[in-house]
């Protein structure tokens, strides 16, 4: 076999390079890994043609290939998994960056500001609502009375009212319901995660209200949660990670310091950001961890509602129960699983408030904001009155 020419050597490393930085190019601007994965594919079997010398051309085919496998391993994977919440919906904030960063609990609004949050489905514009945030970085409710009671509503984007106006949030409905008699605190945060929840009261943010006659935390469930506890979202990194050690949680960092200081943990996780098949690795049990840790988060801040407020922890769930059809929602959790994670839950003494059940026969579109998948202000209102039926008779 005859070598190559040091001509054909230069123009093989000039095309390698030009045919590198299509790949680069097209994963940049290609909407998804398995898309980029075609094109490289395509780009070296140019290469085999293109290339001078056996050896080139092996190893271009040899790169087409294995782009080949990663395609189809990552498109059969996105084919297993449920489409998530609100596909097709174009969100945006101003300012960009928001919720800003914090130390404590990886980000929370900032006290007296606000934030113009828009979303768009095509054409079309499903809601532009500007949120406020108060002196103490709680998303704005109506005035209450001095000395009146107190009620904390924590939680993410279900709690904090996303795509809705401040007052109608269920945290403002409440109050609204119950003749602004009650200091109604909506401390949601679009996606916040039990961890960071469990994190305020473990660190004192939450001892402001100690003396303001807290009759009740309430937070809302939602089965996308569970993957929250362990990081699972690009937006989690700064956010606080436990892990359960003898059957209690302990604090450890950020998500971010464990994957720097882990790297083969690091390298799976960013991996599978990338790649839904390298994601998929391990998912049984990874859901098994997330389960634990997420009901030994639940039973945390019910002790803590406790011990700092002598308060009940309330939880209203969007989630399937015993009495959901088969094919209840989107969630890559296996049915019987999440119907067991409420059971136990509800074996904590948790009081629950079902969405479900307030809102069974009616229109979805009535329900849900269309094509995000938020409550509408109806339905929170139909929560704001059944808590008001709940707690306030009491």
């Amino acid at each position: 076999m005859a070598p190559v020419s040091t001509t054909h050597v230069g123009r093989n490393y000039w095309l390698a390079a030009l045919l590198l930085t299509g790949v680069v190019v097209g994963a940049l601007a290609l909407p998804s890994a398995t898309w980029s994965c075609v094109l490289a594919t395509l780009l070296a079997l140019a290469g085999v043609v293109l290339f001078r010398g056996n050896g080139w051309r092996t190893t271009a085919l040899l790169a087409a290939a294995l782009a080949l496998s990663l395609a189809l391993l990552d498109a059969f994977a996105g084919w297993l998994t449920p489409a998530p919440l609100g596909v097709g919906l174009v969100k945006t904030t101003v300012p960009r960056w928001w919720p800003p960063p914090d130390p404590i609990l990886g980000f929370r609004p900032a006290p007296n500001s606000e934030a113009t949050n828009t979303a768009t489905f095509g054409t079309e514009t499903v809601y532009r609502q500007v949120y406020h945030f108060d002196a103490e970085a709680a998303r704005v409710t109506p005035p209450a009375p001095a000395g009146a009671p107190t009620y904390l509503f924590m939680g993410d984007s279900f709690i904090f009212g996303q795509g809705l106006s401040d007052d109608e949030s269920v945290a403002a409905q409440f109050a609204k319901d119950n003749d602004l008699k009650v200091h109604a605190v909506n401390l949601g945060v679009p996606g916040n995660s039990m961890n960071q929840l469990v994190r305020a009261f473990e660190t004192g943010l939450l001892d402001r209200y100690q003396d303001q006659q807290v009759k009740a935390v309430i937070t809302w469930l939602i089965p996308a949660q569970l993957a929250r506890v362990t990081g699972d979202g690009s937006w989690l990194g700064s956010t606080p990670r436990y892990v359960l050690e003898d059957g209690k949680l302990r604090y450890t960092g950020s998500f971010n310091e464990h994957r720097l200081f882990n790297p083969l943990v690091g390298a799976q996780y960013y991996l599978g950001q990338v790649f839904e098949f390298v994601d998929a690795i391990g998912m049984k049990q990874r859901q098994e961890q997330q389960i634990e840790l997420y009901v030994a988060m639940l039973a945390r801040l019910q002790q803590y509602a406790r011990e700092k407020f002598d308060a009940p922890l309330i939880a209203i769930y969007s989630w399937p129960d015993e009495r959901s059809g088969p094919g209840y929602g989107t969630s890559e959790f296996a049915q019987p699983m999440l119907v067991n994670v409420l059971s136990r839950v509800r074996a904590l003494g948790i009081p629950l408030v079902s969405v479900n059940a307030l809102t069974r026969d009616m229109p979805i579109s009535k329900v849900l904001i269309p094509h995000d998948g938020h409550p509408t202000a109806y339905t929170d209102g139909l929560i704001a009155a059944e808590l008001k039926r709940r707690l306030i008779a009491q």
